[in-house]
């Protein structure tokens, strides 16, 4: 498996707020991708996605080594996941007097022969496969409850003025738990995992594109190109796994 990931800063924020890692097994295999997106201004949303990326590598390769069931990674990352967030809030009240900081946290585990995925908040994971591309989790967002509903278009959501507001994410004291997906993975899988400052300038047919030309090594460099030719307004993390 080959993979590659890349963190900017982007050309509109003061700092990167974005936190990533790819967890190794003891061969050198990817077993872990994760994600995280933060929020609450100054170093709130730093500190938020370092500690929710941090405390979920702590356990991949561990849950990864014994071999488990769909049900157990389910149990052992909603029981970290849990752990996090009263970390995240436990953080807010002994460091920003009670101010809230949050984070996204989209996480897949490897193991199987299948990606396991558990997802909070607005970051994103896509698979490529047979030339089409299909993004595996569901925004948690104000403007996808609208388009779900069949109020605004997903053109429409691009320049919403709400559409940074997000309907869950870690941090909080409700509407923090993730969804779970497991997808079967098979040989020649492209799969991409990134933050909102990527999908919000570049869509998804040209996200395709640049995996399907573009040589292995500059993928991920030139999808964060890409967004800043096109504003760059938020902090940029990729990361891109081939099966």
């Amino acid at each position: 498996m080959k993979y590659a990931a890349i963190s900017d800063i982007g050309l509109k924020r003061d700092k990167n707020e974005d936190n990533w890692n790819i967890i190794l097994d003891k061969e050198g295999n990817p077993v872990g991708f994760i994600i995280a997106d933060g929020m609450g201004g100054h170093f709130a949303g730093e500190e938020a996605s370092r500690i929710a990326v941090e405390e979920i590598s702590s356990m991949v390769l561990d849950c990864v080594a014994q071999n488990p069931t769909p049900e157990t990674i389910q149990k052992v990352l909603t029981d970290r996941i849990l752990e996090i967030n009263n970390k995240i809030m436990q953080f807010s009240n002994d460091n920003l007097g009670g101010l809230e900081s949050g984070t996204t946290l989209s996480v897949g585990v490897v193991s199987n022969n299948c990606l396991y995925i558990a997802h909070i908040g607005d970051s994103r994971v896509y698979c490529i496969r047979d030339n089409k591309i299909i993004r595996l989790t569901q925004d948690h967002s104000y403007v996808a409850e609208l388009i779900k509903d069949g109020i605004i278009s997903s053109d429409e959501a691009v320049n919403h003025p709400n559409r940074n507001r997000l309907t869950r994410a870690l941090g909080f004291k409700e509407n923090f738990m993730p969804d779970f997906y497991t997808f079967p993975i098979l040989p020649g899988d492209v799969y991409v995992f990134c933050t909102d400052g990527l999908y919000e300038d570049v869509d998804d047919q040209k996200i395709l594109d640049v995996v399907n030309t573009e040589p292995r090594q500059t993928v991920a460099k030139r999808l964060v190109e890409m967004a800043k030719e096109h504003g760059g307004n938020d902090n940029i993390t990729v990361i891109v796994a081939w099966m």
